[in-house]
């Protein structure tokens, strides 16, 4: 079974997401942040590097990923936030509000569903 630490530092680092795209922000205007790119990526290298094999394998293969919200919810959330402003690339083009509901639905969800598809890959490894 995966780790309940490293569940409470994703959930922690989804949360320091959520507040660079809140408050870390060059320009704001109307629901549109533009954010440095890099605080973005370091971020989110730091949940990959958390979650667990099997949620990643879920990820990519996309394999009943409606069973799982916080799996497709965040698929979405990588990218919308990998959508770059084009006058200077170092900057990414946030919609807050729907940043904001996905980063929210994949914290409420992610523990469950990494319980769910570890359990899923034990019974097909068995």
């Amino acid at each position: 079974m995966f780790d309940v630490v490293d569940i409470i530092a994703i959930k922690d680092y989804l949360k320091k997401l959520q507040k660079v795209v809140n408050f870390d922000h060059s320009f704001s205007f109307a629901g549109i942040r533009l954010v440095k790119k890099s605080k973005i990526d370091d971020i989110l290298c730091c949940v990959y590097a958390k979650l667990p094999e099997s949620y990643k394998k879920m990820l990519k293969t996309k394999v009943d990923v409606q069973r799982y919200n916080s799996v497709l919810c965040y698929g979405l959330l990588t990218k919308l936030l990998a959508k770059k402003f084009f006058l200077d690339k170092n900057l990414c083009i946030i919609h807050i509000t729907e940043v904001n509901k996905l980063i929210s639905s994949v914290i409420l969800g992610i523990e469950r569903d990494i319980n769910n598809i570890e359990k899923l890959f034990e019974d097909h490894d068995n």
